[in-house]
């Protein structure tokens, strides 16, 4: 089994959303996007009880609940084997939930089954309200009939079946959270490890007894309260209460309660290292304490399969302390074994290992999240252009769609030398760059790369993601060619830069290097080996060297190196970064509005060097 779609109301800082969902889906986006409230209203829908955390007022959309507020969670759960209600009485009976049939390829639902709609499916729902006297949430979960007729889960008259355990039980969802320094999972203290244990009938329980038996009786010489400096402690206290009681008992000391549940609890998981002693988790690195987790959860799993159940795995950031290595074996495992996994990350080396269609961006926009894949569907044939960006380059790709915004520049070597001069800059920043001395463009621009000028085609892949595409074109007639070839975009780019007429990315190398033009043709020329004798001469060799990254990075680092230099690449890349943020509003003077080519949705600029 598996979930196919969620349906989110009033719940965090989601409005609303609607989510579907593939067997091996990745959740990408900045922080705060929602990608942890998904994972959350999955755990509510589905997790056990004791492991969802008690619901608080922020917990209600705008964190201030009235009599009316409600949180709506609804899930679609499909992947019945067989495909037959009449053999799944936990899910399907009187009681129990409606059928539906779900159809993969247009992910709509049915009453009735049909050549489109062939999967059994049921829908379950979660809902909230906070009580204002009783000042606690009250929380429901109940199979949905008709989305359409729910009405309030809360209504006097509303009947609601509830859902039966052993119906999760056999869904078997498990979420790993962000927050997995705890060094004890693989013992007894933690529940997940204790339910593993009982679903492969391995308690040792002839074990724990002898255990509690020793720690009851220790052998002679061997209790604590007989040893030097504790015996007279001991010995005065039980002098003391035979004075105040009758039947005063006597005064031990032992290493845990004795019972089999501290037994068991006291149980610490260490891990050896070649023939020296072992060492406690607590006291290896992050690590190791992170995959415990994970590791035990590939335990419940392969249980679970052994005995035909399904596994459904939610894990955050599974790149916690994970080298990037680790990371794909680890993410790579989880898809193969589990029925389906849903990841959060912040790593484009994760993202990347899905397939497009199941590389979500996550974005929530005044209450509203949206999901919406890398790629619908990837072409059989893809053009080289996709190719490119959906296999060489997708690890680029991802990272460029986590940021505010994203620049589609005319060529690879715009991004190059994009790239260079902001980490050059960087590494020559001192305690008193925060402000005018520093470039935000990394920090809130992400820049696709782009190959043999495909910015309209680029465009149409990013714009169906991100909410908020620029484009960067050269000053000439294939930039306009460029620009009239996205402008009638629907939308448009909310930005649109041209570099000065007759100018590309390296007449702006040029200029920047005019900031300290003597001292730097001389350096450019070493660091290069050809002498420039003007910044003209400078900017028709870096057009040769356009795919030479070498060139770039030298170039950048020399650059850098001059004071008057790194203030002139900052002044460009921070006025770039504000009219791509806020284009609407920027008021810059190095980058000019074109009004003849603006409009409301569509803001152009063109770069203006005083």
């Amino acid at each position: 089994m598996h979930i196919v779609g969620l349906k989110i109301r009033g719940f965090r800082g989601v409005r609303s959303a609607d989510v579907a969902l593939g067997r091996h889906a990745v959740l990408v986006g900045p922080n705060n996007s929602g990608k942890t409230t998904i994972i959350e209203a999955l755990a509510l829908l589905f997790g056990r009880d004791r492991l969802v955390r008690r619901l608080t007022e922020h917990d209600f959309h705008g964190s201030a609940p009235d009599e009316a507020a409600r949180i709506l969670c609804i899930a679609t759960v499909t992947g019945f084997t067989p495909n037959d209600p009449h053999h799944h009485s936990s899910w399907f009976n009187p009681e129990r939930g409606v059928e539906k049939w779900f159809s993969p390829a247009a992910k709509t639902l049915s009453a009735t089954p049909d050549a489109l709609h062939t999967d059994l499916a049921v829908q379950i729902g979660f809902a909230a309200r906070f009580d204002l006297d009783e000042l606690e949430a009250e929380t429901i979960r109940f199979f949905v009939d008709d989305e359409a007729t729910l009405g309030d889960p809360f209504a006097e008259d509303a009947h609601l079946r509830t859902i039966h355990t052993k119906a999760l039980q056999e869904l078997g969802f498990f979420l790993v959270p962000a927050s997995r320094t705890w060094d004890r999972w693989i013992s007894f203290s933690s529940e997940l490890f204790r339910r593993v244990v009982a679903t492969r009938g391995d308690m040792p329980a002839q074990v724990v007894r002898a255990e509690r038996q020793r720690l009851w009786t220790p052998p002679d010489g061997a209790r604590l309260e007989d040893q030097p400096g504790l015996s007279e402690i001991v010995s005065a206290a039980n002098d003391e209460l035979r004075a105040l009681m009758a039947s005063a008992p006597r005064l031990q000391l032992r290493l845990t309660a004795t019972d089999s549940d501290s037994v068991l609890e006291a149980v610490v998981p260490h891990f050896a290292q070649g023939a020296g002693p072992t060492l406690p988790s607590l006291r290896q690195g992050t690590g190791l304490v992170s995959l415990q987790s994970l590791l035990l959860l590939m335990q419940f799993g392969k249980a679970r399969a052994e005995t035909g159940q399904s596994f459904v795995l939610a894990v955050e950031e599974p790149e916690l302390h994970i080298q990037p290595s680790q990371q794909k074996r680890l993410v790579n495992r989880l898809n193969a074994l589990c029925n389906q996994t849903i990841v959060t990350t912040h790593s484009p080396i994760v993202a990347a290992m899905f397939p497009a269609p199941d590389t979500l961006f996550i974005e929530t926009r005044e209450g509203v999240l949206s999901a919406k894949p890398l790629m619908d569907t990837v072409p059989a044939q893809p053009t080289n252009h996709q190719q490119h960006l959906l296999y060489a380059w997708r690890q680029k790709l991802v990272a460029a769609l986590m940021h505010e915004c994203v620049l589609i520049p005319e060529g690879v070597s715009d991004v190059a030398w994009l790239e260079t001069l902001q980490t050059a800059l960087e590494l020559q920043q001192d305690w008193h760059d925060a402000g005018d001395g520093a470039s935000l463009l990394s920090t809130f621009v992400g820049v696709v790369p782009t190959i043999d000028a495909k910015i309209a085609d680029t465009f149409a892949l990013v714009g169906a993601v991100h909410a908020r595409p620029c484009i960067l074109v050269d000053g000439d007639n294939d930039g306009r060619g460029y620009f009239d070839a996205v402008k009638t975009s629907n939308p448009p780019p909310s930005c649109v830069v041209f570099w000065p007429q007759g100018w590309a990315m390296e007449q702006a190398i040029s200029w920047i290097a005019g900031a300290d033009e003597a001292a730097m043709l001389t350096a450019l020329g070493a660091a290069l080996g050809v002498h420039f004798p003007d910044r003209q001469a400078l900017a028709l060799h870096l057009l040769t060297q356009k795919s030479y990254a070498p060139t770039h990075e030298s170039a950048a680092v020399t650059l850098m190196a001059s004071s008057a230099c790194r203030a002139r690449a900052a002044q460009l890349l921070n006025a770039l970064c504000a009219v791509l943020r806020d284009p609407a509003n920027a008021n810059t003077p190095l980058f000019m509005r074109i009004p003849a080519d603006s409009t409301a949705a569509m803001h152009v600029f063109r770069f203006a060097p005083p």
